[in-house]
């Protein structure tokens, strides 16, 4: 059993997967120091910001949201998902909601995988994909199932990476299963962000 774990640390370590995770941890913490540090300044100048803030999500209409929130995660994640978790908090279901956006997150992110097989039948658009998204393309190539998670985890564009994988072909029922980690960053953001708004 040592031996199988030392041989798999070993393979983590050769792969990149230890410093794709550091990288990976250190974008969140970062982009989490950089929306604490404008909440800070921006409570100094505005007086019940958090009130404004949740006069202004409750405005939002329902479907609306959900229909703009599931394209978005679709097609290539146009706008974090950490918005709509903030905006979930702010309805009258909070956890029904975030359990709807976990699934449409996640049934997005399945949609741009097939959007991502379906385009590899188009040689020009899929030629200027793989132009486009180079980077992604090598990760896949690299990192297989970790890219796929830790996408679906962290500040990685889950959507893009799912397309990706679709495009190279990745194993269908693979993605699937790895792609259910998207579920648990709804989970664990929430109790974040549940918090402080």
């Amino acid at each position: 059993m040592k031996e199988r774990f030392i041989l798999y640390h070993r393979f983590l370590k050769l792969k990149g997967i230890y410093l794709l995770a550091w990288k990976s941890t250190l974008r969140l913490i970062v982009i989490a120091a950089i929306i604490t540090a404008i909440l800070l300044l921006a409570q100094l100048f505005i007086s019940n910001l958090y009130d404004r803030i949740d006069v202004f999500l409750k405005t939002w209409d329902v479907a609306t949201t959900l229909v703009v929130f599931f394209i978005s995660e679709t097609l290539l994640g146009l706008i974090p998902p950490d918005f709509f978790i903030v905006w979930a908090n702010n309805t009258s279901y909070p956890i029904v909601m975030l359990n709807v956006l976990a699934v449409l997150s996640y049934v997005g992110g399945v949609g741009s995988f097939f959007i991502g097989r379906w385009i590899r039948h188009f040689p020009k658009v899929n030629n200027w994909l793989e132009k486009r998204f180079s980077t992604h393309f090598d990760k896949i190539k690299k990192y297989g199932a970790f890219i796929i998670v830790f996408s679906a985890l962290f500040p990685l564009p889950f959507s893009t990476i799912s397309m990706v994988a679709g495009m190279v072909n990745y194993p269908r029922k693979a993605f699937l299963i790895y792609g259910l980690t998207r579920l648990l960053r709804f989970y664990l953001y929430a109790i974040i962000l549940f918090q402080v708004f």
